[in-house]
């Protein structure tokens, strides 16, 4: 019995010491994070965003992609827009971001009055929203950003915007890392943006490094 209590004293001082000699982030992250991720490998959708966690954040991102309205219509739409704010790290899997920024939304559909053919002036905007993304498992993410929009057209020549223009532009980032230690990422952004009472619904995609 005492050789017994002996061998189980010995084991529990090597666990200790063991448990002593994890690094705090790898019980509490479940993969490495990264300070920066840059997706530049399709020709219409271009990002970089500084995602230091508890840190300084910066983005910038355009994007050109076919969407839908409520009743069918296909309109092709072209977006560029900077962003500021600070990244929230929570629980080792919370990514929590406030954001300010501007931007510049297109939308390219020819439209006729009086037997002309036409494209709405695009729009200059200032944006308040967070993006928010849980790490569920090393490989799969889930999120949510919801950004308000505020601003006018360019122009007020075939403008039906109404002034200002107000808006809100809603999307659901689905993101599955690879590779040995995560640097790469496959993104599936289905969106509806909302402006003045016109729905643009439709969906983002990139491939993104992270370092």
């Amino acid at each position: 019995m005492k050789h017994l209590l002996a061998l189980a004293a010995v084991f529990g001082a090597h666990a200790a010491m063991h448990a002593d000699a994890v690094p705090k982030e790898q019980s509490t992250t479940p993969f490495i994070e990264y300070h920066n991720r840059m997706a530049v490998f399709s020709i219409n959708h271009l990002v970089y965003e500084r995602i230091k966690t508890d840190a300084f954040y910066a983005g910038v991102e355009g994007w050109a992609v076919n969407t839908f309205d409520l009743f069918s219509n296909s309109h092709f739409v072209a977006e560029g827009e900077v962003r500021f704010g600070y990244n929230f790290f929570w629980n080792g899997r919370d990514h929590f971001t406030p954001i300010v920024g501007g931007g510049f939304f297109k939308d390219f559909e020819k439209r006729h009055e009086h037997g002309h053919r036409y494209m709405r002036p695009g729009i200059c905007y200032a944006t308040l929203g967070f993006l928010y993304d849980h790490e569920f498992t090393s490989v799969f993410n889930l999120g949510l950003n919801v950004k308000g929009i505020c601003g006018g057209a360019v122009s007020k020549r075939h403008s039906n915007w109404g002034n200002p223009v107000l808006g809100v532009d809603v999307s659901l980032p689905i993101t599955f890392r690879f590779g040995h230690k995560r640097h790469w990422d496959a993104r599936l952004e289905p969106f509806d943006i909302y402006l003045h009472s016109h729905h643009y619904i439709g969906g983002r995609s990139t491939v993104g490094y992270r370092f």
